[in-house]
């Protein structure tokens, strides 16, 4: 294979990830699980620990099939698009029950400062969870656990559906292990950057809401736990 082919290639991986990453159940995945903290940062984090995750279950079955000649067996990927049906039902589940247990509130407090000419007052808010509000260390642990299952969902989203096809199918082209690697790695590069552009988008929609009030953002956090179980639904459907 020349070189012009091997970089045409190689953009294609890149913008193949681009476009993956925004299929309709990865994002009702890392919409249902960022919207138990609906912040800017919290949105990019939940994105890009599901996007690192689908990464190292594409690059895993990647060095699989190309470098030990293994393949995943046939029950294993149809095991693992199921459960994503399975995961969306629960993750929109238990965003229901979150909204129902939690209070959470969007609170605005005044601070003095004071300065070589007197004082000033600030005026800013954040969201404040009624029930753990005096346990910051509590809601740091929530936070990092959800984030480590947004990992296990980005990797159960990498073994399941099209994207290893998209992956392994050009593998067949490549005549080393470095060109295939560098497929690999584009593609998850773009779906990384996909899904943080998403992330961003996300995260400042919820803070537009949240000038709105909490009810707001209960309601939207209630549509997105539904479209996730209607989707999980249907795609269970799909294997009975």
């Amino acid at each position: 294979m020349d070189s012009t082919t091997i970089n045409g290639m190689l953009a294609l991986a890149f913008g193949l990830g681009l476009v993956h990453a925004l299929d309709a159940d990865h994002i009702m995945a890392v919409s249902g699980l960022a919207s138990r903290k609906p912040g800017f940062k919290s949105c990019l984090l939940f994105c890009r620990h599901w996007a690192v995750g689908h990464g190292l279950a594409i690059t895993a079955i990647a060095l699989m099939v190309f470098v030990f000649s293994a393949a995943i067996p046939e029950g294993v990927s149809e095991l693992a698009e199921s459960l994503v049906g399975v995961v969306l039902i629960l993750i929109g589940g238990w965003t229901l029950w979150d909204i129902i247990r939690r209070k959470l509130k969007f609170n605005f407090h005044w601070h003095k400062v004071v300065s070589g000419s007197g004082y000033s007052i600030i005026r800013h808010g954040h969201w404040q969870d009624q029930s753990t509000r005096h346990n910051r260390s509590l809601q740091q642990g929530s936070a990092q656990q959800q984030a480590h299952s947004a990992l296990l969902v980005g990797m159960l989203h990498g073994t399941a559906g099209s994207a290893p096809l998209l992956v392994l199918i050009p593998l067949s082209k490549f005549g080393s292990v470095t060109e295939a690697l560098g497929y690999v790695l584009l593609f998850s590069l773009g779906v990384i950057v996909s899904m943080l552009i998403f992330g961003g988008l996300m995260g400042k929609a919820y803070q537009s809401l949240a000038r709105l009030g909490e009810r707001v953002i209960a309601f939207v956090r209630s549509l997105v736990a539904l479209s996730a179980i209607g989707f999980g639904s249907h795609l269970l459907a799909g294997y009975f």
